[in-house]
Protein backbone atom coordinates (compact mmCIF):
# COMPACT_ATOMS: atom_id res chain seq x y z
CA UNK A 1 0.00 0.00 0.00
CA UNK A 2 1.11 3.43 -1.15
CA UNK A 3 1.22 5.78 1.65
CA UNK A 4 3.18 8.40 -0.38
CA UNK A 5 1.19 11.75 -0.15
CA UNK A 6 -2.12 10.08 1.53
CA UNK A 7 -2.34 13.52 3.58
CA UNK A 8 -1.33 15.85 0.94
CA UNK A 9 -5.80 16.91 0.48
CA UNK A 10 -6.00 17.40 3.89
CA UNK A 11 -6.77 20.85 5.90
CA UNK A 12 -3.58 22.41 7.49
CA UNK A 13 -5.65 21.77 10.87
CA UNK A 14 -5.82 18.26 9.97
CA UNK A 15 -2.55 17.88 8.88
CA UNK A 16 -0.85 19.47 12.15
CA UNK A 17 -3.15 16.57 14.03
CA UNK A 18 -1.43 13.68 12.18
CA UNK A 19 1.36 15.39 12.70
CA UNK A 20 0.84 15.66 16.37
CA UNK A 21 -0.15 11.87 16.18
CA UNK A 22 3.09 10.61 14.41
CA UNK A 23 5.02 12.44 16.80
CA UNK A 24 3.42 10.02 19.91
CA UNK A 25 3.72 7.04 18.22
CA UNK A 26 7.44 7.13 17.32
CA UNK A 27 8.17 9.01 20.58
CA UNK A 28 6.46 5.67 22.15
CA UNK A 29 8.90 3.34 20.08
CA UNK A 30 11.79 5.13 20.75
CA UNK A 31 11.14 4.71 24.68
CA UNK A 32 10.98 1.47 24.55
CA UNK A 33 13.43 0.45 21.77
CA UNK A 34 15.79 2.80 24.20
CA UNK A 35 14.57 1.06 27.17
CA UNK A 36 15.00 -2.63 25.90
CA UNK A 37 18.33 -1.93 23.93
CA UNK A 38 20.12 0.62 26.75
CA UNK A 39 18.97 0.14 30.58
CA UNK A 40 19.67 2.33 32.42
CA UNK A 41 20.70 1.25 36.28
CA UNK A 42 18.60 3.43 38.87
CA UNK A 43 21.66 5.83 39.73
CA UNK A 44 21.77 7.16 36.54
CA UNK A 45 24.67 9.45 36.90
CA UNK A 46 26.98 6.29 37.49
CA UNK A 47 30.03 6.78 35.07
CA UNK A 48 29.23 3.48 33.51
CA UNK A 49 25.98 4.81 32.69
CA UNK A 50 27.32 7.77 30.91
CA UNK A 51 27.66 6.05 27.52
CA UNK A 52 24.20 4.42 27.70
CA UNK A 53 22.53 7.85 28.65
CA UNK A 54 23.93 9.31 25.46
CA UNK A 55 22.98 6.58 23.22
CA UNK A 56 18.94 6.82 24.74
CA UNK A 57 19.56 10.82 24.49
CA UNK A 58 20.42 9.90 20.66
CA UNK A 59 17.37 7.64 20.16
CA UNK A 60 15.20 10.02 21.88
CA UNK A 61 16.82 13.03 19.79
CA UNK A 62 15.92 10.94 16.28
CA UNK A 63 12.07 9.08 17.59
CA UNK A 64 10.74 12.63 18.77
CA UNK A 65 11.99 15.17 16.10
CA UNK A 66 13.17 13.96 13.02
CA UNK A 67 11.72 10.52 12.30
CA UNK A 68 8.07 12.31 12.50
CA UNK A 69 9.01 14.66 10.25
CA UNK A 70 10.63 12.57 7.79
CA UNK A 71 7.25 10.38 8.18
CA UNK A 72 5.30 13.88 7.53
CA UNK A 73 6.84 14.91 4.87
CA UNK A 74 6.57 11.40 2.96
CA UNK A 75 2.53 11.25 3.92
CA UNK A 76 2.20 15.19 3.02
CA UNK A 77 3.57 15.56 -0.26
CA UNK A 78 3.45 13.04 -3.35
CA UNK A 79 5.95 15.09 -5.94
CA UNK A 80 8.62 16.44 -3.40
CA UNK A 81 10.04 15.04 0.11
CA UNK A 82 10.97 18.36 1.28
CA UNK A 83 8.15 20.43 2.59
CA UNK A 84 10.25 21.79 5.28
CA UNK A 85 12.32 24.72 3.47
CA UNK A 86 16.01 23.69 3.00
CA UNK A 87 17.48 25.64 0.17
CA UNK A 88 20.56 24.45 -0.87
CA UNK A 89 22.08 27.80 -1.17
CA UNK A 90 23.41 29.61 2.64
CA UNK A 91 25.43 32.43 1.86
CA UNK A 92 28.51 33.77 3.90
CA UNK A 93 26.76 37.13 4.53
CA UNK A 94 24.08 34.95 6.38
CA UNK A 95 26.32 32.85 8.02
CA UNK A 96 28.15 35.40 9.20
CA UNK A 97 25.09 37.70 10.43
CA UNK A 98 23.70 34.40 12.45
CA UNK A 99 27.38 33.95 14.24
CA UNK A 100 27.39 37.45 15.12
CA UNK A 101 23.28 37.44 16.29
CA UNK A 102 24.13 34.50 18.68
CA UNK A 103 27.14 35.63 20.25
CA UNK A 104 26.22 39.12 20.86
CA UNK A 105 22.45 38.16 21.99
CA UNK A 106 24.47 36.17 24.83
CA UNK A 107 23.91 38.88 27.76
CA UNK A 108 20.70 39.85 26.96
CA UNK A 109 19.77 35.99 27.35
CA UNK A 110 21.68 35.57 30.88
CA UNK A 111 19.58 38.93 31.63
CA UNK A 112 16.18 37.18 30.55
CA UNK A 113 17.31 34.46 32.80
CA UNK A 114 17.88 36.36 35.79
CA UNK A 115 14.23 38.23 35.32
CA UNK A 116 12.92 34.80 34.64
CA UNK A 117 14.48 33.31 38.06
CA UNK A 118 13.83 36.73 40.17
CA UNK A 119 9.66 36.22 38.62
CA UNK A 120 9.58 32.82 39.96
CA UNK A 121 11.55 33.72 43.01
CA UNK A 122 8.70 36.01 43.63
CA UNK A 123 5.52 34.25 43.25
CA UNK A 124 6.95 31.37 45.50
CA UNK A 125 5.60 31.77 48.28
CA UNK A 126 2.00 31.70 46.78
CA UNK A 127 2.84 28.19 44.46
CA UNK A 128 5.42 26.67 47.05
CA UNK A 129 4.64 23.03 45.90
CA UNK A 130 4.82 24.06 42.39
CA UNK A 131 7.71 25.94 42.93
CA UNK A 132 8.92 23.10 45.04
CA UNK A 133 8.67 20.93 42.14
CA UNK A 134 10.21 22.69 39.09
CA UNK A 135 13.63 24.00 41.50
CA UNK A 136 13.58 20.19 41.91
CA UNK A 137 13.29 19.62 37.81
CA UNK A 138 16.10 22.52 37.13
CA UNK A 139 18.27 20.86 39.82
CA UNK A 140 18.11 17.76 38.42
CA UNK A 141 18.38 18.59 35.04
CA UNK A 142 21.66 21.21 35.70
CA UNK A 143 23.37 17.99 37.42
CA UNK A 144 22.41 15.92 34.29
CA UNK A 145 23.81 18.83 31.77
CA UNK A 146 27.07 18.60 34.20
CA UNK A 147 27.27 14.80 33.83
CA UNK A 148 26.86 14.82 30.25
CA UNK A 149 29.26 17.67 29.64
CA UNK A 150 32.46 16.41 31.73
CA UNK A 151 34.75 15.43 28.99
CA UNK A 152 38.24 14.37 29.12
CA UNK A 153 39.00 14.25 25.90
CA UNK A 154 38.85 15.82 22.02
CA UNK A 155 36.73 12.61 21.45
CA UNK A 156 34.22 13.53 24.02
CA UNK A 157 33.93 17.20 22.96
CA UNK A 158 33.45 15.91 18.90
CA UNK A 159 30.71 13.34 20.20
CA UNK A 160 28.54 16.05 22.92
CA UNK A 161 29.15 18.24 19.82
CA UNK A 162 27.19 15.58 17.75
CA UNK A 163 25.12 14.87 20.27
CA UNK A 164 23.84 17.98 22.01
CA UNK A 165 24.54 20.59 18.95
CA UNK A 166 24.19 19.08 15.60
CA UNK A 167 21.10 16.62 16.62
CA UNK A 168 19.15 19.15 18.22
CA UNK A 169 19.39 21.48 16.07
CA UNK A 170 18.44 19.33 12.79
CA UNK A 171 15.96 17.76 14.85
CA UNK A 172 14.55 20.88 16.55
CA UNK A 173 14.48 23.18 13.73
CA UNK A 174 12.94 20.48 11.15
CA UNK A 175 10.31 19.92 14.37
CA UNK A 176 9.20 23.49 15.70
CA UNK A 177 10.29 25.68 12.58
CA UNK A 178 9.94 23.96 9.57
CA UNK A 179 6.78 22.10 10.70
CA UNK A 180 5.06 23.68 13.42
CA UNK A 181 5.78 27.25 12.97
CA UNK A 182 4.61 26.97 8.84
CA UNK A 183 1.51 25.30 9.97
CA UNK A 184 0.55 27.25 12.23
CA UNK A 185 1.54 30.28 10.16
CA UNK A 186 -1.04 28.85 7.56
CA UNK A 187 -3.46 28.15 9.96
CA UNK A 188 -3.48 31.17 12.29
CA UNK A 189 -3.06 33.47 8.95
CA UNK A 190 -0.07 35.19 10.89
CA UNK A 191 3.60 34.53 10.46
CA UNK A 192 3.94 36.60 13.79
CA UNK A 193 1.86 34.99 15.93
CA UNK A 194 2.97 31.44 14.92
CA UNK A 195 6.38 32.44 15.35
CA UNK A 196 5.82 33.19 18.76
CA UNK A 197 3.83 30.76 19.35
CA UNK A 198 6.09 28.22 18.36
CA UNK A 199 8.79 29.65 20.27
CA UNK A 200 6.34 29.66 23.02
CA UNK A 201 5.97 25.78 22.95
CA UNK A 202 10.06 25.15 21.78
CA UNK A 203 10.47 26.74 25.13
CA UNK A 204 7.36 24.72 27.52
CA UNK A 205 8.64 21.44 25.82
CA UNK A 206 11.73 21.37 27.89
CA UNK A 207 10.18 21.65 30.95
CA UNK A 208 12.99 23.59 32.53
CA UNK A 209 10.82 26.71 33.93
CA UNK A 210 13.90 28.77 35.13
CA UNK A 211 15.33 28.88 31.82
CA UNK A 212 11.76 29.54 29.93
CA UNK A 213 12.11 33.18 29.13
CA UNK A 214 15.39 33.15 27.30
CA UNK A 215 14.50 29.82 25.89
CA UNK A 216 11.51 31.79 24.65
CA UNK A 217 13.86 34.57 23.30
CA UNK A 218 15.94 32.41 21.43
CA UNK A 219 12.87 30.69 19.68
CA UNK A 220 11.80 33.96 18.54
CA UNK A 221 14.85 34.86 16.86
CA UNK A 222 15.45 30.98 15.40
CA UNK A 223 11.46 31.61 13.90
CA UNK A 224 12.31 35.15 11.96
CA UNK A 225 15.63 33.84 10.90
CA UNK A 226 13.75 30.89 8.95
CA UNK A 227 11.07 33.40 8.38
CA UNK A 228 12.54 36.11 6.78
CA UNK A 229 15.57 33.84 4.50
CA UNK A 230 12.50 30.88 4.06
CA UNK A 231 15.89 28.68 4.08
CA UNK A 232 16.00 26.26 7.43
CA UNK A 233 19.59 25.88 7.18
CA UNK A 234 19.67 29.37 8.64
CA UNK A 235 17.81 28.38 11.59
CA UNK A 236 19.73 25.15 12.01
CA UNK A 237 22.71 27.29 11.91
CA UNK A 238 22.02 29.87 14.72
CA UNK A 239 20.63 26.70 17.08
CA UNK A 240 24.01 24.63 16.05
CA UNK A 241 25.94 27.70 17.21
CA UNK A 242 23.99 28.28 20.14
CA UNK A 243 24.59 24.76 21.74
CA UNK A 244 28.16 23.91 20.15
CA UNK A 245 28.85 27.54 21.98
CA UNK A 246 27.87 25.86 25.60
CA UNK A 247 29.22 23.02 24.89
CA UNK A 248 32.67 24.52 24.24
CA UNK A 249 32.60 26.18 27.14
CA UNK A 250 32.40 23.67 29.14
CA UNK A 251 35.71 21.61 28.15
CA UNK A 252 38.07 21.64 30.65
CA UNK A 253 40.85 23.54 28.20
CA UNK A 254 38.21 26.40 27.91
CA UNK A 255 36.46 26.36 31.10
CA UNK A 256 39.58 26.52 32.81
CA UNK A 257 40.91 29.94 31.60
CA UNK A 258 37.48 31.39 32.52
CA UNK A 259 36.87 33.91 35.27
CA UNK A 260 33.02 33.18 34.59
CA UNK A 261 31.58 30.25 36.22
CA UNK A 262 29.02 29.17 33.04
CA UNK A 263 27.34 26.38 34.92
CA UNK A 264 25.59 29.07 37.33
CA UNK A 265 24.75 31.71 34.93
CA UNK A 266 21.89 32.19 36.27
CA UNK A 267 23.46 34.61 39.17
CA UNK A 268 25.87 36.09 36.74
CA UNK A 269 25.12 39.60 37.15
CA UNK A 270 23.79 41.20 34.01
CA UNK A 271 23.34 44.68 33.72
CA UNK A 272 20.30 46.63 32.33
CA UNK A 273 22.47 48.72 29.97
CA UNK A 274 24.90 45.70 29.29
CA UNK A 275 21.05 43.91 28.20
CA UNK A 276 19.96 46.93 26.20
CA UNK A 277 23.36 47.18 24.17
CA UNK A 278 22.81 43.57 23.44
CA UNK A 279 19.72 43.65 22.38
CA UNK A 280 20.63 46.43 20.33
CA UNK A 281 23.59 45.02 18.12
CA UNK A 282 20.97 41.87 17.56
CA UNK A 283 18.56 43.75 16.31
CA UNK A 284 20.91 45.87 14.07
CA UNK A 285 22.23 43.09 12.49
CA UNK A 286 18.82 41.51 12.33
CA UNK A 287 17.33 44.85 10.11
CA UNK A 288 20.69 43.83 8.16
CA UNK A 289 19.81 40.07 7.56
CA UNK A 290 16.28 41.06 6.95
CA UNK A 291 16.79 43.47 4.53
CA UNK A 292 19.75 41.26 2.53
CA UNK A 293 17.22 38.07 2.62
CA UNK A 294 14.10 40.13 1.28
CA UNK A 295 15.84 41.86 -1.92
CA UNK A 296 16.98 38.58 -2.31
CA UNK A 297 13.77 36.95 -2.66
CA UNK A 298 12.43 40.33 -4.86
Amino acid sequence: MNLKGILQDKSESAKLWYFVMIVFISSFIGIVFSSIIFPIEIDILLEENKNNLKISQLIASVFIFIIPCILFSYFSNKVSFNVFGFKSVLKRQNILLILFMIIFIQPFVVFCMQLNTSFLNSVSEYIPVIYNQMELMEDKAAELTTFFLSMNSIWELLFNLFLIALIPSIGEELFFRGVIQKKLGNILKSTHFAVILTAFIFSAIHLQFFGFLPRFVLGIILGYLFFYSRNLWTSILAHFINNAMGVLLMYSPFSENLNTDITNLDNTEVSFFQAFFSVSVVLLFFYLYKKMNIQKSD
